[in-house]
C-alpha cells in the first residue's frame, strides 16, 4: 500500500490549469453508503450530510461554534418564559415543485415523528403535549392534534410551546428531525390502517426522484443504488443565487484503496471519511489535501444488557451481559491505547469517558475508570465466571466495510482472552443489515459510535434514556432516567451540567457501553475545493461549496 500510495504521489506532480469556465459538477465519496432519506428513519451521518443538501429547517447550524441562524424561517420571537417561540417563515421559500413553504408544512413533519416513531421522536418531547400525543397515537385512542403544542397561525407563522424553558431549541429546529415535508406529493405514497384509514407510514419512495419534493439548495436527480445519488441545483430555492455548484454527485465506494485512486485522479473532489487504512500513511507523509481535527464523537462497543439474548442470538440463552460485573470486567481488560496507536493511528484520545472531553464548554465529565486487570478478573470471578470458566462464546458484531471496526474486533478476541481467558466470536454483516440488527437489538455486542447531533450534553445522554429507541444497549437504570428529567427542568446551567455529569458517570461505570477512544475526523479535499472546513461535527453548508480552476493531471 504504502508504495502504491508513492507512486500515486509522484504521478500527481505533472499538472495543467482546467477550463475554470467549465460546469460545476462536485463529486464526492461519502461516510458509505446512504441507508435511508427518511425523516422518520434516518440516524446515520452519511445521511443527515446528504440530507443538508437537498432540505432546510427553520435554521441552519453555521461555523465550528455550530450557532444556528435564520434558513426557512427569517426570525423568530422568544416569549418572557422562554416557553413559546414564533417563527416568521420566508415568504420567499418554495418547494423544489414550485410550491410555496408554508407553516402547515412543518406541522405535518413534527407530527409525523409523534404518530410514526423514530429514532430521534424524544426530541419532540420539549413540546407542550408532544409526548402525550405520541403516547395515545400508539394506544390506539388518539388525542386532539390541538393538544400539542404546534400551531400553524398563518402559512407563514409557526407557533411553539414547549413544556419548560429549553436552552438548546433553536439548535434542534436547526436540525433534521424538524425539517419540512411536502404532504401532498407523499399522499400516493401512504399506508393506510385498513380499519381506521389513518395513514400509519409511507413507503420509502416518497424519498427518491422522480417523486420525492424538497426544499434545499438542490434537488435529486437520479439515485441508483450502491452507485450513486444525484443532485442538481434547485431553481425554486430562495437563495438560489448564491448556490455555487451546478451538481452534486454522491458516489458509492467501499473500497479504501479504490477511494484514493478516485480522489487522485481527479475523479472525486472530496472524501469525507478517510478510511483508518490508509489516512495514517497520509499523515507521515505529510499530504497537503489530508484535513484531520477532532471530532464531536466517540467510539463505543454497545452491549445488549437484558437478562437474555434475543432468539436470533445464540438461541435466546441466558445474557451475561445483564451483569453490571461482566460488562466492568470487559471494560477494565482492554488495552484502548493498543487499538489507538496501533490501529487508528491518527491522535485519538482513548476513552474513559463517553462524552469527548473539551467539547462543550462549561461541561466536564466525572473521572471514569482506567484500564485494571487484576480488578477484571476478580469481577469475572465475582460474576460467576472464574478464570472465564463457564463463560458462553458471544458475539461481537460489526460492519463488513469498516475495515478498521475488523481489525479492533480481532484485538479484543486477543485481549479479552489473555486478560479474562473468555473466547469470543467475530461476526462480520453488510452495513444495512448491521444497522437493523443493532436498531433492532439483535446482538450481544456490537462495535459502534456516535457523533453529537446539535450542541449540548443532551445529544449524549438521551441516547440511553430507557424511553428512547436510540438505547440500542436495552439499558434501564430508573435513577438515570430521573436524573434527566430533573435537569430538563432545571434552568439553571451549572445545576443542570452537574445533574448530567452524574448521569454520564453511570454509563461509565455501569457500562452499557464501553467507550474505546474519541473520534478524529479525516477527509481529503481538493485544492479546488471551497467552502468545506474540517470541523468537530462534519458539518457542511452545501450552498457555500464551491470549485475554482484546478490543476490536473497533463
Amino acid at each position: 500500500m504504502k508504495k502504491l500510495i508513492a507512486i500515486i504521489l509522484i504521478w500527481l506532480t505533472g499538472v495543467a490549469h482546467a477550463d475554470p469556465g467549465a460546469p460545476k459538477h462536485f463529486k464526492f465519496i461519502n461516510r458509505g453508503d446512504v441507508f435511508t432519506l427518511d425523516l422518520n428513519q434516518m440516524s446515520y451521518q452519511q445521511d443527515f450530510r446528504l440530507t443538508y443538501a437537498i432540505r432546510e429547517g427553520l435554521f441552519a447550524p453555521i461555523g465550528d461554534a455550530y450557532k444556528p441562524v435564520p434558513a426557512g424561517a427569517t426570525s423568530v420571537d422568544i416569549s418572557a418564559d422562554q416557553c413559546v417561540y414564533t417563527f416568521h417563515l420566508r415568504k420567499q421559500a418554495k418547494w423544489s415543485n414550485g410550491d410555496p413553504v408554508v407553516a402547515g408544512d412543518y406541522v405535518f413533519s413534527w407530527l409525523r415523528l409523534l404518530e410514526e416513531p423514530g429514532e430521534y421522536t424524544y426530541l419532540f418531547y420539549c413540546i407542550k403535549g408532544a409526548e402525550a400525543y405520541e403516547k395515545s397515537i400508539s394506544a390506539g385512542t388518539p388525542l386532539d392534534v390541538k393538544t400539542v403544542g404546534i400551531e400553524a397561525v398563518d402559512d407563514h407563522t409557526l407557533r411553539v410551546t414547549l413544556r419548560q424553558p429549553l436552552t438548546y431549541f433553536l439548535e434542534l429546529a436547526a436540525f433534521p428531525t424538524f425539517y419540512p415535508r411536502h404532504a401532498k406529493s407523499m399522499e400516493a405514497f401512504a399506508i393506510r390502517d385498513k380499519l381506521t384509514n389513518r395513514i400509519v407510514s409511507y413507503q420509502n419512495q416518497y424519498t427518491r426522484p422522480p417523486s420525492v419534493v424538497t426544499n434545499g439548495p438542490f434537488k435529486m436527480a437520479d439515485w441508483k443504488f450502491k452507485r450513486v445519488v444525484s443532485l442538481v441545483r434547485d431553481e425554486n430555492y430562495w437563495d438560489a443565487g448564491n448556490v455555487k455548484l451546478d451538481s452534486i454527485h454522491n458516489l458509492v465506494n467501499d473500497n479504501t484503496l479504490s477511494q484514493y485512486l478516485q480522489f487522485s485522479a481527479g475523479a472525486v473532489d472530496w472524501v469525507c471519511d478517510v478510511p483508518a487504512e490508509i489516512a495514517p500513511e497520509l499523515r507521515e507523509r505529510g499530504t497537503p489535501e489530508l484535513k484531520t481535527t477532532t471530532a464531536f464523537g466517540t467510539f463505543f462497543l454497545a452491549l445488549f444488557c437484558k437478562p437474555a439474548f434475543p432468539e436470533s442470538v445464540m438461541s435466546g440463552a441466558k445474557n451475561p451481559l445483564a451483569d453490571v460485573r461482566v460488562r466492568q470486567a470487559l471494560a477494565l481488560s482492554i488495552d484502548k491505547t493498543f487499538i489507538t496507536q496501533g490501529i487508528t493511528r491518527m491522535g485519538e484520545l482513548p476513552a474513559v469517558t463517553y462524552i469527548p472531553p473539551g467539547t462543550l464548554p462549561g461541561f466536564t465529565s466525572r473521572p471514569g475508570l482506567g484500564r485494571d486487570i487484576e480488578r477484571a478478573k476478580q469481577l469475572l470471578a465475582d460474576a460467576g465466571y472464574p478464570n472465564g470458566q463457564g463463560f458462553p462464546k458471544i458475539p461481537i458484531l460489526y460492519n463488513t466495510e469498516n475495515k478498521t471496526r475488523e481489525k479492533i474486533s480481532q484485538v479484543l478476541k486477543q485481549q479479552w482472552k489473555q486478560a479474562l481467558n473468555i473466547d469470543i466470536e467475530i461476526e462480520g454483516i453488510e452495513g444495512k443489515i448491521f444497522r437493523q440488527r443493532v436498531s433492532g437489538k439483535e446482538y450481544a455486542i456490537a462495535t459502534v459510535g456516535w457523533f453529537g447531533d446539535y450542541p449540548d450534553v443532551a445529544t449524549f445522554t438521551d441516547k440511553y434514556l430507557s424511553t428512547s429507541l436510540q438505547n440500542d444497549s436495552a439499558w434501564v437504570n430508573k435513577v438515570y432516567d430521573a436524573l434527566l428529567d430533573k435537569a430538563s427542568r432545571t434552568a439553571d446551567a451549572t445545576a443542570r451540567f452537574e445533574m448530567l455529569a452524574d448521569a454520564e458517570a453511570m454509563i461509565n461505570t455501569e457500562f452499557p457501553i464501553i467507550p474505546l477512544y474519541h473520534y478524529t475526523t479525516s477527509m481529503l479535499v481538493g485544492a479546488h475545493v471551497r467552502g468545506i472546513e474540517s470541523n468537530p461535527r462534519g458539518m457542511i453548508r452545501w450552498k457555500d461549496v464551491d470549485l475554482v480552476a484546478r490543476e490536473v493531471n497533463k
